[in-house]
């Protein structure tokens, strides 16, 4: 096979591909009529023992079509479930989305195979990419159980669910994120164990024996089904086999002085894997909050070419340099080259996510920058995964909600209805611009000690995912003057950062609620909306977009100034928001207002679709 049928051969799989997610998104079906599709959610709701009515049948389709928890997780706790009930349906859950969607994925691969599209040595890659998969599945729900649901939860027994006193115990005990040379990385690849004294750590390969076990017997065998073949497209075999040696070898690792090294090894590899047929980088994701442990991710996306190519980059790049004109290059030298030459070593993949695995049986990203070890970034850059034709269907699959409407206006909900049904175009214009942007944004005002200076108090993440989409909207609003694009963009960006606000209690990705927080108190004071007790009222002009992007300019380059000096990422965080107890909220009282009155309707009637 040639490489040029090769490549069009892609485009036939990926083709298959979007027909059996168009499968999944139509099981939205299922909530207004009698059909195929409604009897796959009702036994998804019998497989739970849940009743079945229009908000439990909601909840069935966001947690099997959609990936997402957050419904189930509001169902159970309006029907009454304890907080000891709760994790053991959200595990049942897990085990059914699992099997329903890897059927899915032997159909996907059955199709390459009988349609001979590709050579045998990306045909195996597809194949073993599942079987190391389901081995890593088993050690998602060991892992979440123990780490999350276990010892997390203990810790905020034991502290009062005060995080901070948690952090302090953990650094004054040795147990914090993993260190090499005596340097933490300000993550963790371990686990705490729970002794009669205290806590103590171990490896992954020590915490969770046998499953690493069967997942290094997967990999052994993966990369002795590649040794046995050539890649005569891309000539890369040598790099995979590589790539899956150091996996199988990080996580057999027993010695937690070694164990840091091993994943950077992991990420060297996987920096020269540049086909088509990526192999994801399996730790990215931060689900524990209070040792970062990286949660287990396993996936293969494929480069396509056919729905967008990013445009924005160069704007980014401008837009740093005309902040640092302003700051002084030889103010921050180290932290200016640092992150610039970050910048122009991404590579950038326009993909679709094929098969996945592990925590992605509970979301998939719309975008993703990896890996996270800044020395590594440092020798070989990061990879930016962009997936805008994947999370375009699941957006038009969405339901109408009944609180989408008690919210906005009937006129901007018809305009983003519009604009997500009718444009696609207009709508992969504005992904580059919100999301990959956002995604370069991560790069920027860094130095390798960064996170690590910046997260005592584990808030880093709380300001991290603001600075980087706020990175995207400053380089669009000091480049870009377009009356047709504008009012999308600030429209896109309102509803994004409203529906964020349901993500208050769902752990992992607070995060992005505290980020939606800062969002709304920058909105609120441009005066391009407003609420009125009832509804969230859209002022747009070019004198409010004026403003609009004015203050997002100011308080981004306030927040560069607070990554530059390595300050606590608290100076920033808690100019918007405070904490009380577990949860963050609005600083601003009218922020507020609208914040707390937006959450107890969600959990009213955030399963509601729109009558």
């Amino acid at each position: 096979m040639q490489k040029q049928e090769f490549e069009q051969n892609l485009q036939i799989f990926l083709n298959f591909y979007k027909a059996k997610q168009a499968e999944l998104n139509n099981l939205k079906a299922g909530l207004n009529e009698e059909s195929e599709e409604r009897i796959v959610l009702d036994s998804f709701l019998n497989f739970l023992d849940l009743e079945i009515n229009d908000e439990t049948r909601y909840a069935a389709y966001m947690r099997l079509g959609q990936l997402k928890e957050d419904a189930l997780k509001l169902i159970l706790e309006k029907n009454g479930k304890s907080s000891e009930e709760i994790p053991d349906i959200l595990y049942e859950a897990y085990i059914f989305v699992k099997n329903y969607h890897n059927d899915i994925f032997s159909e996907i691969i059955s199709f390459a195979q009988d349609e001979q599209l590709f050579t045998e040595f990306y045909l195996e890659i597809l194949k073993w990419v599942q079987k190391v998969g389901e081995a890593f599945t088993d050690f998602y729900l060991a892992w979440h159980s123990h780490i999350i649901e276990t010892v997390n939860k203990n810790l905020e027994a034991q502290f009062d669910n005060n995080s901070e006193e948690i952090f302090k115990y953990l650094s004054e005990n040795n147990l914090w994120a993993d260190k090499i040379d005596g340097v933490s990385v300000d993550r963790s690849y371990s686990a705490l164990i729970e002794t009669q004294t205290g806590h103590e750590v171990a490896t992954y390969s020590q915490a969770f024996p046998i499953e690493i076990n069967d997942i290094a017997w997967e990999f052994e065998n993966f990369i002795s089904k590649l040794e046995n073949l050539e890649d005569e497209i891309y000539n890369r075999k040598n790099e995979y086999i590589e790539y899956l040696t150091a996996l199988k070898n990080a996580f057999s690792e027993k010695d937690i002085d070694k164990v840091v090294n091993k994943w950077r090894i992991v990420e060297q590899v996987w920096m020269k894997i540049d086909t088509p047929f990526q192999i994801g980088h399996p730790l990215e994701f931060y689900e524990d909050l209070y040792r970062k442990a990286v949660a287990p991710e396993w996936d293969i996306r494929i480069v396509d070419t056919s729905v967008l190519e990013s445009v924005v980059e160069s704007d980014m790049k401008d837009m740093y340099e005309t902040l640092y004109d302003d700051i002084g290059r030889c103010k921050y030298e180290t932290s200016y080259n640092y992150s610039k030459e970050n910048m122009n070593r991404v590579q950038l993949y326009v993909s679709t996510p094929v098969l996945y695995f592990w925590a992605e049986f509970c979301g998939l990203f719309s975008a993703q920058v990896v890996p996270n070890d800044e020395v590594v970034s440092e020798a070989h850059g990061k990879k930016i995964f962009a997936f805008p034709g994947f999370v375009l269907e699941s957006q038009r699959s969405l339901p109408k909600m009944q609180i989408t409407q008690n919210i906005f206006e009937v006129d901007f909900i018809k305009k983003h209805q519009d604009f997500i049904q009718n444009d696609a175009k207009r709508y992969f214009e504005i992904y580059d611009i919100e999301t990959i942007w956002h995604e370069f944004g991560h790069t920027l005002w860094l130095d390798l000690d960064t996170e690590n200076m910046m997260n005592e108090t584990g808030n880093f993440k709380n300001i991290e995912e603001f600075k980087a989409t706020a990175g995207g909207l400053v380089a669009y609003f000091m480049k870009w003057w377009d009356e047709n694009l504008n009012e999308d963009v600030i429209m896109t960006h309102v509803y994004r950062s409203i529906g964020l606000m349901k993500y208050r209690k769902i752990e992992d990705i607070v995060p992005y609620y505290c980020e939606a927080l800062i969002h709304l108190d920058i909105l609120f004071e441009s005066g391009i909306i407003s609420f009125n007790w009832e509804k969230i009222l859209s002022h747009y002009s070019e004198e409010n977009y004026k403003k609009v992007s004015e203050l997002y300019i100011t308080h981004y380059k306030k927040l560069i100034y607070t990554y530059l000096e390595k300050q606590s990422a608290d100076v920033f965080l808690y100019d918007y928001a405070v904490k009380e107890g577990k949860y963050f909220f609005p600083k601003n009282k009218d922020v507020r207002k609208f914040v707390e009155y937006y959450y107890d309707m969600y959990e009213k009637i955030g399963n509601q679709t729109a009558k």
